[in-house]
C-alpha cells in the first residue's frame, strides 16, 4: 500500500500582494497554515512543498517540511497547477516513495478545519471507486441560477460612471430556469484541500475544468473559506480564524 502524502504549494512570486505566501497572518507565515493542517492529520504520513520561493524555502526548512525545487517554467503566472502537482509527483516517486492518496494544500489558504484532511483521506480509502475528495462550500447566494451573465464579444454600454455597465441575460438557459425553492445545493471549492488518488487523478478526462482531480468527486462540505488574493481577503481569514480559537499562540489542532 502506497503513502498519504501532503503537499503545499506556492511561487515564490505575486501579482496581487508581495510575497503573499509568507506574509503574517494572526502572528503566523500564511504557509504555516496549511503545514499545520497537515502534520496534525492522522493520516498523512509525509509532507512536502513545492516551490520556487526563497522566503517559502526559509520558512519550510524551519518547519521541517521536504522541499521540491520548483523549476522556474513551472513557476509563472501562466503555469498550470497540474503541471506542478505532476512535478512533484515524479520527485517525490523518485525517491522511492509510492504516493497513494496526495493531499494538495495551497499556501495562499490559511482556513482549515480539524480533521477535514483525514476524513476526505478515509472516504477515499473506503471508496475506491471515486478518483478525489476536495473540500467545498455551498454557496446558494452564487447560484448559476440566479446569475446574469454578458453575452460574448458585447461591450460595456456607455455610461458616464467609471465602472462597467452590461447588458445582461440569465446565466442558465431560460427554458432551463426553475423556482429558487426548487434549486440543489450549489457547491464551490473553498481551496482548503483536494485529496487525490494518484493512480486514477493524472489521467486526462476528468471533471472541468481541473481534469486532474477526476471524474467522480466527492465534496466534503465546509464552511465558506478563502484563497487570500488581495487584502479583504486577509481581513476575511483573520476573522475566520479567530473565530475559530485561532490566535498568535494557539491553534484548535492542537485540542
Amino acid at each position: 500500500m502506497g503513502k498519504n502524502i501532503a503537499l503545499l504549494t506556492g511561487r515564490g512570486g505575486s501579482a496581487s500582494i508581495k510575497d503573499k505566501n509568507v506574509m503574517s497572518l494572526l502572528g503566523r507565515p500564511l504557509m504555516e497554515y496549511p503545514f499545520l493542517a497537515a502534520s496534525y492529520s492522522k493520516t498523512i504520513d509525509d509532507v512536502y512543498i513545492s516551490t520556487d520561493g526563497g522566503k517559502l524555502k526559509t520558512v519550510a526548512s524551519r518547519l521541517g517540511l521536504k522541499i521540491i525545487d520548483r523549476p522556474e517554467e513551472l513557476a509563472q503566472d501562466t503555469s498550470q497547477h497540474v503541471d506542478c502537482i505532476k512535478h512533484a509527483l515524479q520527485v517525490i516517486e523518485g525517491q522511492g516513495v509510492e504516493v497513494e492518496i496526495l493531499v494538495v494544500l495551497l499556501c495562499n489558504v490559511p482556513t482549515h478545519e480539524n480533521g477535514a484532511i483525514d476524513a476526505a483521506v478515509e472516504f477515499l480509502r473506503q471508496n475506491p471507486d471515486y478518483d478525489s475528495c476536495v473540500s467545498v462550500s455551498n454557496m446558494e447566494e452564487n447560484h448559476p441560477g440566479i446569475a446574469k451573465k454578458a453575452l460574448p464579444g458585447t461591450e460595456p454600454l456607455q455610461t458616464d460612471f467609471a465602472n462597467p455597465l452590461y447588458f445582461l441575460r440569465p446565466f442558465i438557459d431560460p427554458e432551463e430556469m426553475i423556482t429558487r425553492d426548487e434549486m440543489r445545493p450549489c457547491f464551490f471549492l473553498t481551496h482548503s484541500f483536494w485529496a487525490l488518488r494518484v493512480a486514477d487523478c493524472m489521467q486526462d478526462g476528468g471533471q472541468p475544468p481541473w481534469d486532474f482531480m477526476g471524474k467522480k468527486i466527492a465534496g466534503l462540505v465546509m464552511e465558506h473559506g478563502v484563497d487570500i488574493h488581495d487584502y479583504e481577503d486577509t481581513a476575511f481569514a483573520e476573522c475566520w480564524l479567530q473565530t475559530r480559537g485561532w490566535s498568535p499562540h494557539d491553534h484548535p489542532f492542537e485540542a
